[in-house]
């Protein structure tokens, strides 16, 4: 593959060009209650050829299988030309590299056989059904893939990498006097078959919120002291900060977080890092060969960086920052966030906790969304927070509210930070879906207007 795709490119006319493959095999096991469902397995090759010239725009070209590589990239170099009216490309310059990352899989998924994975579906669901008398229903989602990709670029760049992500995705309903109740949750790492004792701790979770929603009253709206949980801190710096921190992708976030900004308080420190060990979304390098970096986008409530393809970065004169990120096997990178976090400050929660006397805690964020300036946070589990101690679990609890307003009600960041393991996927438009990663301490907010929303 490297002598084919070397030779793809060393023959192209282009002022640059890039050929990337990329192999996907991935297996998915359904069960809804006790039955399967659906068993799938699939193994797909394709790639995409990109070409620009000085004075041209690019062109790109996708492909199916590994053949014809150096038509593809003639072809790409055409389009670029075809594309010379567009506004020109420059691209920052980045170090040759030459890697191969491909070092055997643990656990490998490929040797795993779906029968073998059929039967830890069937054991985690049949856990689900008989942990509680009041559980109706249960979907358990097991799944697997393994990602291999060979980059090389006409600048000498060869990439050869090789990645497994396995995951469990939980769905459980409650019911009991009339009252129905669900919850979710997930788990995903990278690497192999991972622990079952990881996925049947994450089943015996999911099952316990769905039947304290059971319980839960709804919440009584007003203005709340709020601290978020982990996860739910996590997702909303990734969806108001990190979104908002790189240049816009094709019908997503058009605007972009000026540098030098004040949007938070001296506690808040937010970046991302591809770097982070262990992490499914971690990266040696992007889609475009530049070495990733940890990049820290803000510094005490300061808007201090951005996440950089090599396009953006030269526009902007900027160095790259390895955030360049394809999100379908046909798709060219732009930049995307990897492993988002949001830096310790100091104490723990009970610190947190201890200076609220009626509050919210918020512990499973089960959507955190953005409309221009505008973010939305809606829980999944929640409890009222009395005299500095959790109290009753609440339900309906939601919050939204402009970016700069929100962030500045930021009061206290403790010091227990952890990465979540829960599988998380990021969409952007035409951009597609990447693989992402939150990490966050317990995060304390001031006088959030909190109201009864969807429970």
């Amino acid at each position: 593959m490297k002598e084919r795709l070397l030779e793809a490119v060393g023959w192209s006319r282009a002022g640059y060009t890039e050929v990337r493959i990329r192999r996907v095999w991935s297996t998915g096991v359904l069960v809804r209650d006790r039955s399967v469902e659906s068993a799938t397995s699939s193994d797909e090759i394709a790639g995409i050829a990109r070409c620009c010239s000085p004075g041209t725009g690019w062109g790109l070209l996708g492909f199916n299988g590994a053949d014809r590589l150096d038509a593809h990239a003639r072809e790409a170099h055409e389009l670029s030309l075809a594309a010379a009216s567009r506004r020109p490309v420059a691209l920052a310059p980045i170090s040759v590299r030459d890697l191969e990352t491909v070092d055997p899989i643990p656990g490998d998924p490929r040797e795993i056989s779906l029968r073998d994975k059929r039967h830890h579906a069937e054991t985690l669901a049949a856990q689900a059904v008989v942990s509680d008398r009041r559980i109706r229903s249960t979907r358990i989602l097991c799944r697997d893939s393994v990602v291999e990709t060979w980059l090389a670029t006409s600048e000498g760049t060869w990439l050869h990498d090789l990645r497994a992500e396995v995951g469990v995705s939980v769905l459980v309903v409650a019911e009991e006097g009339g009252s129905v109740e669900r919850a979710v949750g997930s788990l995903s790492v990278a690497g192999g078959w991972p622990d079952p004792a990881g996925a049947e701790e994450l089943v015996g979770s999911v099952v316990a919120r769905a039947v304290e929603r059971l319980h839960a009253t709804p919440v009584r709206p007003g203005r709340y002291p709020l601290v978020l949980d982990r996860g739910a801190a996590g997702a909303l710096v990734h969806r108001a900060v990190i979104h908002l921190a790189r240049p816009s992708l094709p019908g997503a976030d058009p605007d972009v977080l000026p540098l030098g900004t004040r949007i938070g308080p001296e506690c808040l420190t937010v970046g991302d890092d591809p770097t982070a060990l262990g992490l499914p979304a971690s990266l040696v390098c992007d889609d475009e060969g530049t070495g990733a970096r940890r990049t820290t986008v803000i510094q005490n409530g300061i808007v201090v960086g951005h996440l950089h393809s090599r396009e953006t970065a030269a526009a902007t004169g900027q160095a790259a920052t390895g955030h360049a990120r394809a999100g379908s096997l046909r798709g060219a990178p732009y930049p995307r966030a990897s492993n988002t976090f949001l830096a310790a400050g100091q104490g723990t929660l009970e610190d947190l906790l201890a200076g609220v006397s009626l509050g919210v805690y918020l512990s499973d964020a089960l959507s955190c969304e953005s409309t221009g300036e505008q973010i939305g946070l809606r829980a999944g589990s929640a409890r009222m927070i009395r005299n500095g101690r959790l109290a009753e679990p609440v339900k309906g609890v939601q919050l939204s509210g402009g970016l700069l307003s929100l962030l500045g009600k930021i009061d206290a960041v403790a010091g227990d930070f952890s990465w979540d393991t829960a599988g998380s996927r990021c969409r952007d438009g035409a951009a597609g879906a990447v693989t992402v990663a939150t990490g966050a301490p317990h995060l304390r907010l001031v006088d959030v207007a909190i109201g009864e929303g969807i429970s």
